[in-house]
């Protein structure tokens, strides 16, 4: 197996004195898709946050290739560049138009110029099918649309690790489905991916390993086959059968 792009060790996290991650360890490999699942309030969105030091753990150890992140003297920023995040919310720039929202970070971060960046945002936008926007602005576009400009965004910066926070949970159902297939469309390409996810049918579908957090720990991980099909923990199963009962009602 190629070597882990993403090494978490014994990740902890507390906020006043509750702990909300327990000791979480997974490596993450080129090109592989992992969707973390789980109920609410079990570390998931924390845990994604640490990996790019929004949060800094309070022990443990995140390698991203051969340095380790979590050190003392690493650059945050430069971290960040080299992980893609996606929010539940878009925090897009209202008063910018859509191209230029893909195009500031690249500017302002990376140092490109003007044209360079821009040519590079307009190719990102047909990534995520979005082009043809480019002119508008924020406050023009559906909820689906300003999610995939966010996608843009982050594609802009080159990241090595796209990371992905729920990014459908602010949406209505039928604009989810847009956001998926750019997701998708994004894993066939080979981006490496880690994605906090409700959405059981995108985890079944694109997920190379999805894991079950619980308790802020990592109860159950395994391929979508072996989570869904033929779940070991007990807990997995009392999840998956509140989730299959929710889908079919």
């Amino acid at each position: 197996m190629s070597k882990p792009v993403l090494r978490i060790k014994n990740l902890c996290k507390s906020f006043d004195k509750s702990a909300v991650l327990k000791g979480v360890s997974f490596d993450v490999h080129p090109s592989e898709v992992i969707v973390v699942i789980g109920s609410s309030g079990t570390g998931k969105s924390t845990m994604l946050k640490c990996l790019n030091l929004l949060h800094r753990p309070d022990s443990g150890q995140i390698f991203l290739e051969d340095e380790e992140i979590t050190a003392a003297a690493a650059n945050e920023d430069k971290v960040r560049q080299q992980m893609g995040m996606v929010f539940q919310e878009f925090n897009l720039f209202n008063h910018l138009s859509v191209l230029n929202n893909v195009a500031i970070g690249m500017v302002k971060v990376l140092g490109v110029p003007s044209a360079q960046a821009a040519q590079k945002a307009m190719k990102e936008l047909e990534r995520v099918g979005m082009a043809e926007h480019s002119d508008k602005y924020p406050a023009q576009l559906s909820g689906g649309q300003k999610q995939r400009v966010g996608i843009a965004r982050a594609l802009g910066m080159n990241p090595k690790v796209m990371l992905f926070d729920e990014p459908t949970s602010a949406l209505d159902p039928e604009l989810t489905g847009e956001v998926l297939a750019v997701m998708q469309k994004l894993a066939g390409e080979g981006m490496t991916m880690v994605i906090v996810s409700h959405e059981m049918g995108f985890a079944r579908e694109v997920a190379d390993r999805v894991i079950f957090m619980e308790n802020g720990t990592i109860e159950e991980q395994g391929t979508p086959d072996q989570i869904f099909g033929n779940p070991k923990s007990l807990r997995t199963r009392e999840f998956l059968s509140v989730i299959s009962r929710l889908e079919s009602a």
